[in-house]
């Protein structure tokens, strides 16, 4: 993907070239998009979806975090766009997210292929994975028969967690930008304006402040100079560790220019 200050977009070349390398077979597309919570454009995935066909790709979707999107937004299923991308796809989904039941440790898989069906189940049940407890069946049912009106409620309430989150930002940390985005309860921070390595301002913080943010470097690309906050928490707690956000950035950048 390229970054322009403000958005990403998909590399369309870039993606073709790594697509077209004899050793590709399968390429993972997070819809939407984490760290940076993106939805997907129709026009996006529709292209995806030609080029996989063209170099006899598989695309595995994750669309774990399709229920988090912002009050007013929707994402577009992969699958859904077109018959080329159903027939050559395979959806992993999940109520763990959206409803906070990883605990459970189920999951969906959707393969309208049937062909792809049959290698998936082979390979999924060769291991013994695709056998989910009692609770789990019971609870990812209640969850996406009867969770509608709670995970409205939920979705709301993290927009306003990421209004709090933004207004915070510009007013108290103008250094660090958030990446607009609107799925997903996982803000990306921009960095670059700071002084250092978002790799070790994510360590100074954690020891300095006991703020726990994930460092942009483990997501490849340009995350060197990104941070990951988690905001599915209560707005109190949200609140408290943007103060401990504000005053850590503060004490990096002074640390950093005294080891000048």
């Amino acid at each position: 993907m390229k970054y322009d200050g403000k958005h990403y977009r998909i590399d369309f070349e870039d993606l073709e070239r790594k697509l077209a390398h004899p050793q590709t077979t399968m390429m993972v597309l997070c819809n939407p998009h984490n760290p940076v919570g993106k939805i997907w454009e129709e026009q996006d995935l529709l292209e995806i979806g030609e080029l996989c066909l063209r170099h006899h790709v598989v695309v595995v979707s994750d669309e774990i975090h399709c229920d988090l999107t912002d009050p007013g937004y929707e994402y577009i299923p992969f699958a859904s766009v077109s018959d080329v991308c159903a027939q050559n796809s395979i959806t992993c989904t999940s109520a763990s997210k959206a409803f906070n039941l990883a605990g459970l440790q189920a999951a969906a898989v959707v393969i309208p292929s049937e062909t792809l069906r049959q290698n998936m189940e082979r390979g999924l049940n060769s291991n013994e994975i695709a056998e989910p407890n009692a609770f789990a069946i019971e609870g990812m049912t209640a969850a996406f028969l009867e969770g509608e009106e709670w995970l409205d409620e939920l979705r709301n309430y993290l927009a306003q967690n990421k209004k709090i989150a933004a207004e915070f930002l510009i007013e108290e940390i103008p250094n660090i930008k958030l990446v607009s985005s609107h799925a997903t309860y996982l803000l990306w921070l921009d960095c670059s304006k700071v002084l250092g390595d978002a790799t070790e301002l994510c360590s100074y913080i954690r020891n300095e402040t006991g703020l726990y943010l994930a460092a942009g470097s483990k997501y490849k690309g340009n995350g060197n100079h990104f941070m990951r906050m988690n905001i599915a928490c209560p707005a109190k707690r949200l609140e408290e560790a943007l103060k401990r956000l504000k005053e850590g950035v503060r004490a990096y950048e002074k640390w950093s220019v005294e080891q000048c």
